[in-house]
């Protein structure tokens, strides 16, 4: 079965890092975020990835080396919305495919979540569901889906994995969104395209995916560092950890506080400083520093 992974887009929320990386390999708990994302999809035998790319693809291209698996790239030269990135990488077949974004990542069963016969979508329960597209169900089924309402009907928001029983049926509803220029916020939105499936009579299950982690902005990335990280450093004298601490090759640590829930990745040197609840980016000199709830790079005032 095939994946498309859409990872095409700038990354604004997460700058200045995005300048330099591609928001799906910035790292989280010592890997690039593409990796969680990555490994279970093979540990189900799923090795046909597609990938949508656009801000710095060559990094996604170069990173997919070390992989063996079918894997595809093709860029989405227009940001046109989600719907409109997907499109790209769908084919006029009856296969089912799996769509997962690039910004999330989730531990789950993928063989239970692809084994129904109707499409199914991932659902989180959140506090604020006016944010997200959300589903409404009835009986256990997908009723309508609706895209940021400012007055949804249910709380069960689509937590970003989708798997379609039929690639084709997908196409053919974001190829009609697009042709009569639905648009939400003024993008081609992937929710609107699956009411556009709904009300063909196609039928949609729902998943819970609990264990789902957003690294779309800085809170999200750090909060999934903590829940993922598993300590994995040498001894360095003259410093205390406060574990779980990660720290990557090649690094110098002096005098310093490291911890909880550090991530420091390669090449970096740590002297006289208190990290804390943070990820520090690889070629990084944190000297006389206090960091603490940041992504930081180079001498730590980059940060966000």
């Amino acid at each position: 079965m095939k994946a498309i992974i859409p990872v095409a887009g700038y990354g604004t929320r997460l700058m200045p890092h995005t300048e330099r990386y591609q928001k799906t390999l910035l790292p989280i708990a010592g890997k690039p975020a593409l990796d969680f994302i990555l490994e279970p999809l093979f540990n189900s035998g799923i090795n046909e990835i597609v990938f949508i790319v656009g801000h710095l693809k060559e990094q996604v291209i170069d990173h997919m080396k070390k992989y063996d698996g079918k894997f595809s790239f093709i860029e989405q030269k227009e940001r046109l919305g989600l719907g409109h990135a997907v499109l790209t990488g769908l084919a006029n077949t009856n296969e089912p495919v799996l769509v997962q974004l690039g910004d999330t990542i989730f531990k789950l069963n993928y063989d239970e979540f692809c084994s129904s016969s109707e499409n199914v979508i991932g659902v989180i329960e959140v506090d604020d569901p006016s944010r997200f597209g959300v589903v409404e169900l009835k009986d256990g089924k997908v009723l309508n889906f609706y895209e940021k309402h400012p007055n949804p009907p249910s709380n069960l928001a689509i937590s970003g994995l989708y798997y379609f029983t039929n690639e084709g049926q997908l196409k053919s509803a974001i190829e009609k969104l697009i042709k009569n220029e639905i648009k939400t916020n003024n993008e081609y939105q992937i929710t609107d395209a699956l009411q556009i499936m709904v009300k063909r009579g196609e039928n949609f299950g729902v998943f819970p995916t609990p264990n789902y982690f957003d690294i779309g902005v800085p809170e999200a990335i750090l909060y999934s560092n903590r829940k993922l990280l598993i300590s994995n450093h040498k001894k360095f004298t003259l410093s205390k950890f406060n574990e779980p601490v990660f720290i990557g090759e090649n690094c110098v640590i002096e005098n310093s506080i490291i911890g909880p829930y550090v991530t420091i990745m390669n090449d970096c040197i740590v002297k006289n400083s208190k990290i804390e609840d943070s990820i520090i980016l690889e070629n990084s000199k944190i000297i006389n520093h206090q960091i603490i709830n940041k992504i930081a790079a180079n001498d730590g005032n980059d940060f966000c």
